[in-house]
């Protein structure tokens, strides 16, 4: 039987989520491009930061994991401001390359438009855009989960919450910028290395070397996204939730490391200094 597990602290303002640039030689790069548009108007956008740099720290998020082995891994990544109705933003890969075959190229458009004041299906907050994204200030829990799998505790969340100023109540943009560029890594009807795997249209089986071999994880059809737990925690999940910051969890690792045919994800915690946690058992 699964049983989740949660780990909270409270966070310390500055604390790095994120680490060092890495070296050319080392596992996965992605090279962020802008592409265009205009930003958001302000009524859509607080918090003083930008796309640029938010897209920067995002892509380092993926490096981290995908840091070590599995040979050479570029993806050129461009990004843009774009007019979208409903959603908030949305990746289209353009290209294939390498071996393994990978996504080498991919676009992610982001919306530049305020809430629709005629639509009661749009469900857009507004945009944080942190002007420090490498730190979490702005946010004063973190959360872990973990589910108590047959393979060992997998962690499946890692959730910044209880935002305060600009961060309350808004999308963050590096939880959206972190989530596009998962499927720009893989998590794309478009890759045959994703719909080769894609067994019956319902789960991903995970397989040796990667840690936890014979794992079982479902997928949502929409999107695709990742729909294994029951909470809406894990990065590759269809919905955001406003006033969080949602980090890549290892069921979101593991998921693109299957994909993508990355033998050695790093599933550990980003922190580069980890702050004192009680744990709680649900």
């Amino acid at each position: 039987m699964k049983t989740n597990h949660i780990v909270q602290s409270s966070i310390l303002a500055g604390l790095l989520v994120v680490g060092t640039a890495l070296p050319v030689f080392a596992g996965l790069r992605i090279y962020p491009v802008f592409a265009g548009g205009d930003a958001p108007p302000p009524e859509a956008i607080a918090g003083g930061g930008n796309l640029h740099d938010i897209v920067k720290v995002a892509a380092e998020n993926w490096e981290r994991v995908f840091k070590n082995g599995s040979g050479k891994w570029e993806l050129i990544l461009e990004y843009n401001w774009t007019n979208i109705e409903l959603g908030f933003a949305y990746e289209r890969a353009l290209a294939f390359g390498g071996d393994p075959i990978r996504i080498s190229r991919s676009r992610i458009s982001f919306r530049n438009t305020p809430k629709s004041s005629s639509n009661t299906n749009d469900n857009f907050t507004g945009w944080f855009a942190d002007a420090t994204p490498r730190d979490n200030s702005e946010y004063t829990r973190y959360t872990a989960y973990q589910a108590n799998l047959e393979q060992g505790l997998l962690n499946y969340g890692r959730v910044f919450s209880e935002a305060s100023g600009d961060a309350a109540g808004r999308l963050d943009l590096v939880t959206i910028a972190t989530h596009e560029i998962g499927h720009s890594l893989g998590l794309d009807y478009d890759y045959s290395g994703f719909t080769n795997q894609f067994t019956n249209h319902l789960f991903l089986e995970i397989t040796s070397p990667r840690p936890f071999p014979g794992l079982i994880l479902h997928i949502n059809t929409l999107g695709p996204h990742l729909r294994e737990f029951d909470e809406n925690v894990p990065l590759m999940v269809p919905e955001p939730t406003p006033g969080w910051r949602q980090l890549i969890s290892g069921a979101d690792a593991l998921v693109i490391s299957r994909i993508s045919s990355f033998r050695r994800p790093n599933l550990d915690d980003p922190f580069i200094g980890r702050p004192r946690r009680n744990q709680n058992q649900q």
